[in-house]
């Protein structure tokens, strides 16, 4: 398993707090993943090396409606898209505390985002499952 910590914040307005667990299970994962309601709990990472910032896969949103996004070395930002939805119109969604307005295309329903999050927990890697990820 090469997830090193999966962390998972609660949002109080502007403030939040973050509960760390290292080396989580598949199932911690899922879990995390399924507790994601669009509001307080709104975002979660997972970092295949511990305490390094340069590599995570972001899962935000929640509530049957997730944002999937990244970052790796070099300043890129993959981010799993839907190429058969259209980008247009952008859709509000609530991540890391905050709401945005993003490409249409990029919100996914709960069961890609659980095999996105599976399958990055999988390889610590964006890729793979059938997915795709642009780097906007």
């Amino acid at each position: 398993m090469p997830i090193a910590e999966l962390r998972v914040f609660e949002w109080r307005g502007t403030g939040r707090t973050e509960q760390v667990i290292p080396r989580p299970p598949l199932k911690a994962v899922i879990a995390a993943v399924r507790a994601l309601d669009g509001a307080a709990h709104n975002d979660i990472y997972l970092y295949p090396k511990a305490g390094s910032l340069h590599c995570y896969l972001c899962v935000g949103g929640g509530a049957g409606r997730y944002l999937l996004t990244g970052v790796l070395p070099g300043d890129r930002f993959p981010t799993l898209v839907d190429p058969a939805r259209p980008e247009v119109p952008k859709e509000a969604l609530r991540v890391g505390g905050q709401e945005g307005l993003y490409p249409r295309n990029w919100i996914h329903p709960l069961a890609i985002a659980l095999k996105a999050a599976e399958a990055f927990w999988s390889t610590g890697e964006f890729g793979g499952a059938g997915l795709t990820w642009c780097d906007p």
